[in-house]
């Protein structure tokens, strides 16, 4: 596979709520950070932390983590469209990631996903390799995350909701999970594992 990865900037300061107008965020900064992420495999996926975002306090935190979706020179967010992006992630992952579909309709899901994704296709040198590489360099954050997405369709993971807190998750290939697991981390396995100790004793 030839890996993909997004060159990107985050804001240091984070944003903050505007005042006068509760529905958008503003930088509290004009100070950035570069940042790099690569898509090598599902373990960590960046899309689930996004559909994972539940309040606008967890949406404030993603953004201050991995950077506005759609450009990082956004000094000022609107929050119904970033939730949007969220919650439209989250239904698209839990409809059709893993779910039996016809190879038609997966190319269909998937070539959807895809239509606003910009791929630039560049060659690096490693000087640790002493060897190029092919790579492709995603234009957003948005763009990298529907990639991770349609890895996800065409790895054959599946998209599943912890027992324990809801969150969503991948199993299968590619993901470090096996395919039955029930809960998304040893927290969650843990402090289910106690509830039910506990209720065996009362």
């Amino acid at each position: 596979m030839i890996p993909i990865k997004l060159h990107w900037e985050r804001r240091v300061d984070g944003f903050e709520r505007d005042v006068d107008r509760p529905d958008q965020m503003r930088a509290r900064s004009e100070r950035t950070d570069p940042v790099t992420h690569e898509i090598a495999n599902l373990e960590d996926p960046v899309f689930l932390h996004l559909v994972n975002c539940r309040t606008d306090k967890d949406l404030i935190a993603f953004l201050y983590r991995y950077g506005s979706p759609m450009n990082f020179n956004d000094n000022v967010l609107h929050l119904p469209i970033v939730r949007g992006m969220a919650e439209g992630l989250r239904t698209q992952a839990m409809s059709t990631i893993g779910k039996h579909l016809s190879p038609q309709e997966r190319a269909h899901f998937v070539n959807e996903a895809l239509s606003n994704v910009n791929l630039r296709p560049s060659y690096v040198y490693s000087e640790q390799t002493g060897r190029g590489r092919l790579i492709l360099e995603a234009d957003t954050l948005y763009g990298f995350m529907m990639m991770e997405h349609s890895l996800a369709y065409e790895a054959g993971a599946v998209a599943t909701s912890c027992e324990r807190c809801d969150k969503l998750f991948l199993t299968g290939p590619l993901t470090g999970r096996r395919s039955h697991a029930k809960y998304c981390s040893d927290r969650c396995r843990v402090a289910a594992m106690r509830a039910r100790n506990a209720a065996k004793e009362d």
